[in-house]
């Protein structure tokens, strides 16, 4: 009986009764297991049971969607013999770039996975260049080597493995290692130079590690040009396998702007610098007529009883004179409130008595001068007068 059939044993006698847990815990080689580790042992146990079929079934599927690909006649891509003679030897290519895989003890199981697969990712668009580059994978060991091993026959892969450091390989003059806290911007690559990506996935737990170590071992550093192209919405901190596929579109059309556009996910939500330059100055000039039209009516003060619009000249403390008065209710001409202002039915003058309103303020009655409503309704006569 192998160790995992044991563990599963052990795990099950715990769970005999109608599938219910007898105790919380379980043991294996005496050491006590909680409800979720043996939930997961379960789970691992019975995905060795199935794996097999699934991948199965999964090939089986990918073949039945070729298959229908080339019926309609699409282009089902490189065949494998085409992907076998496109090697890393023959390519033109002579950039240099390393996965340091040196972090085991910064990462859980989970991560490791995901550092294997991006490494999967990047062979994937790899081997898929008419120009490959030269894929090294240093430093690895332990954890890494193991999920490796899990995967498949990973030394058959046209990456270059070594569990030796990249120092012990390569001149240490000629090593650049990437990082997103860098202040030195990389301009552009160079065959005689070695790029290190850091093979650390840990969603920003130890953050500036791979700088700090570059500076730690006396070695070149440099950030990608990211913010001297591209505008994003989101950090500038990217996956493994996108650092490297940026690196491998800059070899094919060393532009910059256009590596990072056809790489970066929908999600960093990636628009060219000049397009986000564009949007900029069309939202700053929106936010100054905003802002422009908020301070005019800044100087604006409504009376809450009369229902009257005011300047900001006009406040509660100067004194309303007969002329302020009447361009106060013609620049209200339709904004006065029904119970501050009465119109005669028959001639539709309104009666400048009513435009009495009490100050907000000191509770003072301001009406219209004398003078000023004798001057109106001689005004007012004469019109008619005209008219009729």
């Amino acid at each position: 009986m192998e160790a995992g059939d044991c563990i599963e044993f052990q795990v099950q006698a715990e769970y005999s009764d109608n599938g219910k847990a007898e105790s919380a815990t379980s043991s294996i080689d005496g050491q006590k297991l909680s409800k979720s580790q043996m939930k997961k042992l379960r789970k691992k146990e019975k995905w060795k049971r199935v794996k097999s079929e699934k991948r199965k079934a999964e090939k089986e599927r990918y073949k039945a969607r070729k298959r229908a690909c080339r019926e309609r006649g699409e282009d089902t891509g490189p065949t494998r013999k085409c992907l076998r003679l496109n090697t890393m030897e023959k390519s033109s290519c002579k950039v240099h770039v390393v996965i340091d895989c040196d972090f085991d003890n910064y990462m859980e199981d989970k991560d490791i996975k995901a550092l294997v697969k991006q490494i999967q990712f990047s062979y994937s668009a790899n081997r898929r260049a008419k120009n490959p580059l030269q894929f090294y994978c240093c430093n690895v060991g332990g954890k890494c080597r193991e999920r490796l091993e899990s995967v498949g026959d990973y030394k058959g892969w046209d990456i270059k493995f070594h569990e030796a450091s990249y120092s012990s390989l390569f001149e240490k003059s000629s090593l650049v290692y990437l990082s997103s806290e860098s202040p030195n911007i990389l301009e552009t690559l160079e065959e005689d130079k070695v790029y290190i990506i850091g093979g650390l996935v840990d969603h920003n737990h130890h953050k500036g590690l791979c700088h700090k170590l570059a500076e730690e071992k006396g070695y070149a550093h440099a950030q990608l040009p990211i913010g001297d192209y591209i505008d994003m919405k989101t950090r500038k901190v990217l996956a493994i396998n996108h650092v490297f596929e940026i690196l491998l579109r800059y070899t094919e059309s060393h532009d910059w702007q256009k590596a990072f556009y056809s790489v970066l996910p929908p999600r960093k939500g990636a628009v060219p610098k000049q397009l986000a330059e564009t949007r900029s100055e069309s939202e700053n000039a929106g936010d100054k007529r905003e802002s422009e039209n908020s301070d005019a009516d800044d100087d604006l003060v409504k009376d809450d009883q009369t229902g009257l619009v005011f300047d900001g000249a006009v406040n509660n403390d100067q004194e309303v004179t007969g002329n302020d008065f009447v361009d106060i209710i013609s620049k209200n001409s339709g904004n006065i409130s029904p119970m501050s202002k009465s119109a005669d039915k028959t001639n539709g003058v309104a009666d400048t008595n009513n435009f009495d309103r009490q100050d907000s303020v000191n509770n003072k009655a301001v009406e219209l001068p004398a003078n000023n409503k004798a001057e109106l309704t001689e005004s007012t006569t004469a019109e008619e007068a005209k008219g009729e």
